[in-house]
């Protein structure tokens, strides 16, 4: 009885807890009214149930404490039994904070105590996706691969990682989720992988008498395009970040200055931004202001030039330490942005008018090399077919070339255009 009276004032107390966290959580976010009511209630009556079952259970502890005084003897014996019709202890982990509760209950005010739990846990979930989209995190699992590649190969990657601090550049500006120790412990172990698995590959086709022994070096070449693939990837994908981020700058730009002229605060600016889905990498790079004020505790002008250091885009770069400038010294935000935001979208149509006269030039090549050149190469092939004329080779063999020159021709094109083509 006593250890189950310290439990049920220990769930009073995370009930009450709870409650302080639920205030909190409304205070700070605007998140779902309804599920912060709900919950709210459901709460206060999970209080008052549990409170309605210490007087039984103190009861049980002072007679257990009493058992000389034969006054006192029935009543212990019928509450010991009661107690065993009526009370069920049950534990549960609570899927908001996964920890484990115990509580001592009526069976009839268990039923309740659960419906009102089930309630009050839908609430806290649904106000956690709330905040969640509100601050713009995204949560990801723990990666096996890097946990695996740190267990075998951190020694060595900490060892050489000195040595590539470019590469520790390339990360944090392609906005890569892995250290720099982690990304070369992953690129050993992937490579090691690629060795064995390519080796024994080898050695069973090379005794099954399928490939010549010298071709060994073939597992070797693979181990080799794997480091280079892994070498390469971040500044490929920096480059590929900064050009998304100028293809976002004049809408965001044309965004803050909207914001700004209604005379906010210019934290919030950076915290409407940042948690808008349509600036997806501009988003990233806005993030991180906000974390620097949040989390690290810079003001905003430090956030921003902390961030303009750190970027991939030269444009975005220059716009957050303008800001950063401009805020110090108090000037017009608003008159800011839109000198700038009307400079990107320049700068966006002229990009556009670019990839239009290299579309135009592309045609004219396509239609005087892949449509003109099969038709003049046609009539030849018919003429040399009428007049009996040969070159080595025979018509159909000739044709065969012919039309695989013209498919491969196309791939390339295509290939071409879409790697020039900007994004709408």
């Amino acid at each position: 009885m006593i250890e189950d009276l310290k439990r049920n004032v220990e769930q009073e107390q995370k009930i009450l807890s709870d409650l302080n966290t639920l205030e909190s959580h409304v205070r700070k976010y605007s998140g779902n009214i309804k599920s912060y009511s709900s919950s709210k209630i459901s709460l206060l009556k999970q209080l008052k149930i549990v409170n309605n079952s210490v007087p039984k259970l103190l009861k049980g502890v002072l007679i257990s404490g009493n058992s000389d005084d034969p006054a006192r003897s029935v009543d212990k014996e019928n509450i010991n039994s009661g107690n065993s019709r009526d009370i069920s202890r049950f534990s549960y982990v609570s899927p908001s904070s996964s920890e484990k509760r115990f509580v001592t209950l009526d069976n009839d005010s268990r039923k309740d105590y659960i419906k009102e739990l089930q309630i009050s846990e839908k609430g806290f979930s649904d106000l956690k996706q709330s905040r969640e989209s509100q601050d713009g995190v995204m949560v990801r699992s723990p990666s096996a691969l890097a946990a695996i590649s740190n267990k075998l190969f951190s020694g060595l990657s900490d060892k050489i990682s000195p040595g590539f601090l470019d590469l520790s550049d390339d990360l944090k500006k392609a906005n890569l989720r892995f250290m720099l120790s982690t990304y070369l412990s992953i690129a050993l172990f992937v490579s090691v992988s690629v060795l064995i698995v390519s080796a024994s590959i080898f050695a069973a086709l090379n005794y099954l008498g399928f490939i010549a022994i010298n071709f060994v070096w073939i597992p070797f070449a693979l181990v080799a395009i794997s480091l280079m693939i892994f070498y390469f990837y971040p500044s490929s994908e920096r480059r590929y970040v900064q050009k998304k981020i100028s293809q976002e700058l004049p809408f965001a730009a044309i965004h803050m200055a909207a914001i700004a002229g209604s005379d906010i605060e210019p934290t919030k600016i950076f915290k409407i931004i940042a948690v808008s889905r349509e600036y997806k990498y501009i988003g990233i790079e806005i993030r991180k202001v906000v974390n620097q004020i949040e989390i690290y505790g810079y003001d905003l002008v430090s956030a921003l030039n902390n961030v303009a250091k750190q970027t991939s885009n030269q444009k975005l770069a220059k716009l957050l330490t303008g800001l950063a400038i401009n805020i110090s010294s108090g000037g017009e935000l608003k008159s800011y942005l839109e000198k700038n935001a009307e400079s990107y979208m320049m700068d966006y149509k002229l990009e556009r008018q670019r990839y239009s006269a290299l579309a135009g030039t592309f045609m004219d090549v396509y239609i005087s090399i892949l449509i003109t050149a099969p038709l003049i190469f046609m009539m030849l092939f018919i003429l040399m077919n009428v007049s009996g004329l040969s070159v080595g080779y025979g018509i159909d063999f000739l044709m065969v070339v012919g039309i695989s020159l013209v498919v491969i021709a196309n791939i390339i094109f295509l290939f071409i255009l879409q790697f020039k083509q900007p994004d709408v």
